[in-house]
């Protein structure tokens, strides 16, 4: 593990902590004001914390995952060394990916020197879990950026979401066609549950239920 910004980064990371850096600001100026609660927050993935550290100083519970081994490694040592008593303690970060289904799944690293690039992939490294098995009643906000992975997510969160009602940030970017599903399918399937989109930022969509 390598120190970067004074972050700790998976040694083989060359790209992905400067441009989460940027990108986790979108969180202040596009994000919280779209964002009506401040109980609980399920973001995905949980990379090396950067979101997760942001997110706990604004959310009374925060809930990540972050399926490779070494991003979860560095995710841990990161939420320890930022956060301390009940700002750490409001953090529940998980080893590994959410899903439709409950299954295994295993870590595609296509291009290695960016750890904010790998995939999901057929195999058994990790556990697949849905969204609805964490029984959350309060969802305020649901961000996920996990390359492609964002509608098999959002289908496992059906009840959460039409429970609570959260804000929810998706990064569609066309990535989801390797899983058979288009950007334009899960922009439907919101639709369908009564979301409406209510902004964009860089390759983010932000979605609000319908008044």
């Amino acid at each position: 593990m390598q120190r970067r910004e004074d972050w700790l980064v998976p040694d083989a990371d060359q790209v992905a902590l400067e441009i989460i850096l940027r990108e986790v600001e979108d969180l202040y100026t596009d994000i919280l004001p779209r964002t009506d609660g401040r109980r609980t927050v399920v973001q995905a993935g949980g990379n090396i914390g950067i979101w997760p550290v942001a997110l706990a100083r604004h959310f009374d519970c925060v809930v990540t995952d972050e399926p490779d081994e070494f991003n979860h490694a560095a995710l841990m040592a990161n939420l320890d060394e930022r956060l301390q008593g009940a700002d750490r303690a409001r953090v529940m970060a998980y080893r590994g990916a959410f899903g439709a289904r409950p299954g295994t799944g295993a870590m595609d690293r296509f291009d290695p020197h960016n750890v904010g690039a790998h995939r999901v992939k057929d195999g058994s490294e990790f556990s697949i879990m849905r969204i609805d098995s964490l029984d959350i009643d309060d969802c305020d906000l649901l961000c996920l950026d996990v390359e492609g992975y964002e509608h098999a997510a959002v289908l496992g969160a059906e009840r959460t979401i039409k429970h609570s009602w959260p804000t929810i940030v998706l990064e569609l970017k066309g990535l989801g066609e390797r899983y058979g599903t288009t950007d334009v399918d899960t922009i439907t399937m919101l639709a369908d549950w009564g979301y409406m989109i209510a902004g964009h930022v860089h390759r983010d969509v932000i979605f609000r239920r319908r008044p």
